[in-house]
């Protein structure tokens, strides 16, 4: 995958994505039948944090070859953020808006920046080109999780893959 195709991959869920976001009803968005587990506005909520976390990476990426480790714990960014209170509308206008910017950013990265590199957390460092990869797959996950109707226990957990060496 290039830096253009993640952006045209990235483009095309969130635009896929909006109408079938649009549709889902407040009651439908804030439903939380288990404690420990996420209601569609925290998983929207969690993608917002990944785009946040991201856009930091892609940006300070392109500045310095290796920008050492960028890690969130993303348990307390959604409880810290108290997305189960807010409109579902907003967040989902929001993660739009966001979204689009960040595939704005994705299609102007400098190409001599794709090798650097940051600790995320796995087996091995993440290059620039790994990061935009592995977010466009995040977000299908989870975009696949919201719309998949599935009990909350049974959603499809993301797996974790590790950058090639």
């Amino acid at each position: 995958m290039t830096q253009m195709s993640a952006a045209q991959d990235l483009k095309g869920l969130i635009n896929e994505a909006m109408p079938r976001l649009a549709i889902i009803t407040e009651s439908q968005a804030s439903a939380k039948p288990y404690p420990d587990k996420w209601s569609l506005k925290e998983i929207l909520g969690h993608l917002l944090d990944s785009a946040a976390n991201n856009r930091q990476r892609i940006v300070r990426m392109q500045q310095a070859e290796d920008i050492g480790t960028f890690s969130y714990d993303q348990q307390h960014w959604v409880s810290a953020q108290h997305y189960q209170s807010e409109a579902w509308a907003a967040l989902v206008e929001f993660w739009h808006l966001y979204n689009e910017h960040i595939a704005h950013m994705m299609e102007h990265v400098d190409p001599a920046s794709l090798g650097h590199t940051c600790d995320m957390g796995y087996s091995a460092p993440a290059t620039l080109r790994f990061v935009m990869e592995d977010y466009v797959r995040h977000v299908r996950h989870h975009l696949e999780q919201i719309f998949a109707d599935a009990d909350p226990l049974h959603r499809q957990r993301w797996v974790m893959r590790p950058p090639e060496p």
